[in-house]
């Protein structure tokens, strides 16, 4: 007889009993005190006569242009923000006055409050978030960057910092601060950055390599290229195949002695530098400072042009556009709202596609998840699909095997996006008295729970462990999932290392996922009134609310820390009327 997947887990069950372990979740965090949140120091403040003041530069209210009552989901032009188009000369706002001491003091409240996290407080790369990322956040202080204009060893010019703080780092866990941030903004966090190293005040800048000529790619290009990868040995360090596989690729160091990984250039969106021809060339050109790639502008211009095209022959997959940052709605529907992740209810409605970094560096990474909502007044749904190939969920058993998930973060209390002062709390799991909800979906409980049904089913209602043990012991599937017949856990949290679950009689957001044709459809559905003051409510907003989501994926390894991340979104709920 052949069993299936159940079976055999049944079978497992029956013969290990009590012997299991139960594997903790996020066994690594401290918990939060809940006793001690002090929501009346999150720095809330009226804005509602917010005027258009740098750092206030955001529109938060629906467009009147949308039509409540036909639910328009079509495209909409996504000129919510008001920063959208003010990067577009990238870097040619530059103040004539960079040594302002107004502007030193601005763009250190920034950092102080957008940066420490990962890069610390005096631009050491050692920031609280340090542990959980690889690659490593830059070290400011030896003056050494990687994505420049300029030739090898040389400072980076201004606009070149401009750039990778706007466009941020493909592959990494540096995000596109581009919705975030004025120019006048992004100025000031540059002028700060730039007091953490001497070189600034010693040395110019280099001189930006410009290309005489920009030829256009041709078979014969891309021969030459591929000829001149295999001359220069790029192939020891990114492999035959250009996936990163290279017979170096294990052994390279930074100057900071930090292991480098070296990306799938094969990915558009894993090049850090930027995937345009252009761009490929710069990073030729230039080379990457402080890391093994070294600058190759000593070919002739024709033979780096004739690698760009090699390197962008061998793309395996299209560049997908997405958002970094953007408006979420959740639409008005008259139905009755389930977590089906395949009902009806969700045809039609606008989804929003959304950008992911890794906190981790790893090929094949979950790069884009779409997410769309619904609301009938009463409940709040919210539906998050991501291509995924490997279906990684029979492992809630095994503390030793990884699992698929995703969740979805709330920030608690009345916090705007990007107002000035920046009152939001930190987008990683939130920060000291200011707090965030988080909404975890295991794909292992669902595992799990299917267990337990099969279990009941094949005893008849009897309980199995009575039967077997004397009713010694109660159900031992039962005791790995603390929220009972539901796959998502509610948590809590004020920063890094201090996740809490909320008590079981807390736990009132429903979910449900279904791994189809490589794809994660995950449904979560919730109440729109708080429960608790650990809740975020729904009910009374106005304001859009504040979410942000994270994807871990099981053949990666992924657990706790190890994830891909979002930044903050807005949530604008569209009530029925």
């Amino acid at each position: 007889m052949k069993l299936n997947k159940k079976s055999y887990l049944l079978l497992f069950v029956l013969l290990m009993g009590f012997y299991w372990t139960i594997p903790i979740a996020f066994s690594e965090d401290k918990p939060m005190d809940h006793g001690h949140m002090d929501h009346g120091s999150m720095g809330h403040s009226d804005q509602s006569n917010v005027t258009a003041v740098s750092g206030g530069e955001y529109r938060t209210k629906q467009p009147d242009t949308m039509d409540h009552g036909q639910m328009d989901h079509g495209e909409s032009d996504g000129s919510i923000f008001r920063t959208k188009g003010a990067h577009d000369d990238m870097g040619m706002s530059k103040p004539e006055d960079m040594s302002n001491k107004a502007l030193l003091a601005r763009g250190r409240n920034i950092f102080m409050h957008m940066c420490v996290f990962c890069h610390g407080k005096d631009g050491n790369g050692g920031g609280r978030a340090t542990e959980y990322l690889y690659p490593w956040p830059r070290d400011f202080r030896k003056g050494i960057f990687k994505f420049r204009t300029t030739p090898t060893g040389t400072l980076p010019r201004d606009e070149d910092l401009y750039r990778t703080i706007v466009e941020g780092v493909p592959g990494t866990s540096m995000p596109a601060w581009k919705d975030a941030l004025t120019p006048e903004d992004t100025w000031a966090l540059i002028n700060h950055i730039k007091n953490f190293s001497d070189r600034f005040k010693k040395e110019k800048q280099g001189e930006k390599i410009v290309a005489k000529t920009h030829p256009d790619s041709s078979p014969e290009l891309i021969e030459k290229g591929k000829n001149l990868y295999q001359e220069l040995k790029c192939n020891r360090c990114h492999g035959d195949s250009l996936k990163g596989d290279g017979e170096l690729s294990e052994s390279l160091m930074d100057a900071w002695k930090h292991a480098v990984f070296v990306h799938d250039i094969t990915n558009p969106q894993a090049l850090k530098g930027g995937h345009k021809p252009d761009d490929i060339f710069r990073t030729i050109s230039s080379g990457l400072d402080g890391t093994p790639m070294r600058s190759y502008i000593d070919l002739p211009e024709e033979d780096r042009w004739a690698l760009v095209h090699f390197i962008r022959s061998k793309f395996s997959k299209k560049f997908k556009k997405a958002e970094f940052e953007t408006d979420i709605y959740s639409f008005p529907v008259d139905f009755e709202l389930s977590t089906d992740p395949f009902s009806p209810v969700w045809e039609g409605v606008k989804t929003t596609s959304l950008v992911l970094r890794p906190l981790s560096a790893r090929r094949d990474a979950v790069e884009i998840i779409n997410v769309a909502s619904v609301n009938n007044g009463e409940q709040l749904a919210v539906r998050i699909k991501w291509r995924d190939p490997t279906h990684d969920a029979f492992s809630e058993l095994h503390s030793d095997i990884f699992r698929d998930g995703v969740a979805v973060q709330f920030a608690l209390g009345a916090v705007t996006l990007h107002t000035h002062g920046h009152n939001e709390p930190f987008f990683g799991m939130g920060n000291r008295s200011k707090p965030v909800n988080i909404w975890h979906w295991k794909a292992g409980l669902e595992e799990v729970i299917e267990a337990e049904d099969d279990l009941e089913y094949a005893g008849g209602g009897v309980d199995m462990d009575a039967l077997i043990y004397g009713g010694i012991m109660s159900n031992p599937v039962s005791k790995l999932n603390s929220t009972g017949e539901n796959p998502v856990e509610e948590l809590n949290a004020e920063g890094f290392g201090t996740i809490t679950p909320q008590p079981p009689e807390n736990q009132n957001v429903d979910g449900l996922g279904e791994w189809k044709d490589g794809m994660w459809t995950v449904v979560f559905l919730r109440d729109m009134p708080k429960t608790g003051k650990w809740d975020v409510d729904f009910s009374k907003r106005i304001d859009p609310a504040l979410m942000a989501f994270a994807v871990w994926d099981g053949v990666k390894e992924d657990r706790n820390g190890r994830k891909v991340i979002s930044v903050w979104q807005r949530l604008n709920i569209i009530k029925p009327k």
